[in-house]
């Protein structure tokens, strides 16, 4: 009786934790909704580390001052923006793409940004999405779907919050506006 007892206890332990993980990794719909619909946001916020990357490494591509200019004023809207929209986030990306930089230095952009992705792809447990929380603060999903605080580039306890930063502080300063 002690060994059936053992046996259903260790049955019942292992029911539970394999409900507890196929509840983790069914992910709630909305979530992974406000996930496709915010990668463009992300992008956005990926580009301001590429540029940064590319002002520190390479200066075939380095931005000129009027480019610095442009994009000075980009990062000043986002930095006062609580809750960026994905209407609004494509707009600057492409004004960006289209309009700022030169096609070398979208080639060096995009170069950086197809490093990483094969660097996120190769890291266990970072796949797309991975830097997008899902607990409190800006850049959490939850926070995107109920229509709260949204702003994932300026979030300074994420990596794109950090090169954001990076960057924006380097703009200024080259600018001198800081």
């Amino acid at each position: 009786m002690k060994n059936f007892t053992r046996i259903l206890v260790a049955s019942l332990v292992m029911l539970l934790a394999v409900q507890a993980l196929s509840a983790q990794t069914s992910p709630d719909p909305a979530i992974q909704k406000a996930r496709e619909e915010t990668v463009v946001i992300f992008d956005l916020g990926r580009m301001f580390g590429y540029l940064n990357a590319m002002e520190k490494d390479t200066k075939v591509t380095a931005l000129s001052n009027a480019q610095l200019i442009k994009l000075y004023d980009i990062m000043i809207e986002l930095r006062g923006t609580k809750r960026i929209e994905v209407s609004r986030a494509k707009t600057l990306l492409t004004t960006i793409e289209d309009s700022i930089l030169t096609p070398a230095q979208l080639m060096a952009a995009d170069k950086l940004a197809a490093a990483k992705e094969a660097e996120r792809t190769t890291v266990p447990g970072s796949g797309a999405g991975a830097n997008s929380s899902t607990s409190g603060g800006s850049s959490s999903l939850p926070s995107y779907v109920s229509g709260g605080d949204f702003n994932p580039i300026i979030d300074p306890t994420k990596t794109m919050g950090q090169d954001f930063t990076a960057f924006f502080d380097y703009t200024a300063k080259k600018l001198g506006r800081k």
